[in-house]
């Protein structure tokens, strides 16, 4: 199919560094892009840079742990948006961001849409950045079942 134009890229999602070298064996071409959970309490760094590494776009999902008090409630961060004069909200898909991850942010209201558009304005410090990532605690918040097929 990829000889007739019908399909340009793959996409994954959920697929670790092992997921991803077995599909070298079975096509002529990798994944374009693995989108996986991506908060501060579930940082991906060995999977972040294989994915650099192969030139498979990194895309977070859940970048706000489906709002973990936990999280959101972290002094860190909250301190931090005080700071910068924003939301918690705003300082995590920014921090997400300043690491070249692409980022999906939820959005049910115009409210929301709005915030979500303003997350390019905090510039983040390299200490800011290592604060954050130094919430993780490898903890999932979304429960997945990847690679049970049938």
């Amino acid at each position: 199919m990829t000889d007739d134009g019908k399909i340009r890229s793959v996409r994954v999602s959920n697929y670790e560094s092992k997921h991803l070298e077995e599909t070298k064996g079975y096509g002529k071409m990798m994944p374009c892009a693995n989108q996986v959970e991506y908060p501060p309490h579930f940082i991906r760094d060995e999977l972040k840079k294989y994915c650099d590494k192969e030139g498979i776009f990194f895309k977070a999902f859940s970048s706000l742990a489906r709002y973990e008090p936990a999280l959101v409630q972290d002094p860190v961060a909250l301190d931090m948006a005080k700071k910068h004069n924003t939301t918690v909200t705003t300082i995590l898909l920014s921090w997400a961001l300043s690491q070249d991850v692409g980022i999906i942010p939820k959005s049910a209201t115009p409210e929301r849409i709005v915030e979500n558009f303003k997350v390019t304005e905090p510039k983040l410090s390299d200490e800011e950045i290592e604060s954050l990532h130094k919430l993780d605690r490898v903890q999932h918040y979304i429960r997945y079942y990847g690679w049970r097929v049938l």
